[in-house]
């Protein structure tokens, strides 16, 4: 997990402890208000932007991975 996420999942969540496999199921304070906080967050850190049909989707660690290193390539090309 790249540092800048642990640290938005962590600034946001507040987990106990976080781990690569974690989602809204497994952190109890994920409601639907600090998701689209995190979001934000994510989108500020990284410099990208998610659709609005993506945001729903962003529901686990994984999900939000994969969705910023799409983006990130995106951006590169």
């Amino acid at each position: 997990m790249q540092p800048q996420l642990r640290q938005a999942l962590i600034n946001i969540l507040e987990p106990d402890n976080i781990s690569e496999n974690d989602s809204f199921e497994t952190i109890s304070t994920w409601d639907s208000v600090r998701h689209l906080r995190l979001v934000l967050a994510i989108e500020e850190t990284f410099g990208i932007t998610f659709d609005a049909a993506e945001i729903p989707e962003l529901i686990s660690v994984p999900a939000i991975e994969a969705a910023i290193a799409s983006r990130q390539l995106i951006a590169e090309a």
